[in-house]
């Protein structure tokens, strides 16, 4: 089994040319050499995946450091990056697109959850779901409180995966710097989202309130337990 592997080597242009980078990109996914075990496994842990090269979290994430380091884009030079990744349809290319965009400074909230909700409907596996929250919709919130409202109205959507999103999105509060009494308030709205979806038929679903509720506990212990 490949193990500690090298990034996938990632050639880029002398400047800034998204087409170009994405090119790069897919010419090293494909480099990666195949291991039967671990697509294997990856198919069976993350049900509904999309097309697979094979690149492990820490290699992705690689590749989009080096794009991040060689280039330093600003929020709109990387969300044009990151659309074209997400367009380009795999699994590899759709981490690196939300590993790129988690990594920009200075992008607004409200923008973050914008991108975050466009790419939503398209999520079909917990992987990509889970990692779109902590780079867009859960960092969103935990940068502004008025985002919570947007959260629950996800908790009523139709589609599971965004039911699922609308959880994970309250896990990023651990990262919010907010006073205690907003803190306070949003964990209890966190719970009252967790009350709604608690007998949910999704098992995606009640995995995401198991989680979310344990955040509370460590957060509000008293309130949580009650």
């Amino acid at each position: 089994m490949r193990t500690k592997s090298p990034p996938p080597v990632l050639l880029l242009p002398d400047r800034w040319d998204p087409e170009r980078i994405l090119a790069g990109i897919t010419k090293a996914l494909e480099s990666l050499e195949p291991d039967p075990a671990y697509l294997e496994g990856m198919r069976m842990a993350v049900p509904g995946v999309m097309r697979l090269y094979g690149g492990r979290v820490p290699e992705l994430r690689a590749v989009a450091k080096q794009i991040s380091k060689a280039f330093r884009p600003g929020p709109s030079e990387a969300q044009e990056l990151a659309r074209l990744c997400w367009q380009a349809g795999s699994r590899e290319h759709r981490l690196i697109a939300l590993f790129l965009l988690g990594g920009v400074k200075g992008m607004a909230p409200e923008r973050r959850w914008e991108i975050g909700v466009t790419f939503l409907p398209e999520v079909a596996d917990w992987e990509t779901c889970d990692q779109l929250c902590h780079a867009l919709l859960g960092q969103a919130l935990a940068e502004d409180p008025a985002i919570m409202d947007e959260v629950e109205r996800l908790a009523r959507n139709e589609n599971p995966w965004v039911r699922r999103a609308a959880l994970v999105s309250t896990v990023l509060l651990r990262r919010a710097r907010y006073e205690p009494g907003l803190s306070r308030s949003l964990d209890a709205r966190a719970l009252a989202l967790c009350e709604i979806l608690l007998e949910d038929e999704e098992h995606i679903i009640r995995k995401a309130v198991d989680w979310a509720l344990r955040e509370v506990i460590k957060r509000h212990p008293k309130m949580a337990y009650e």
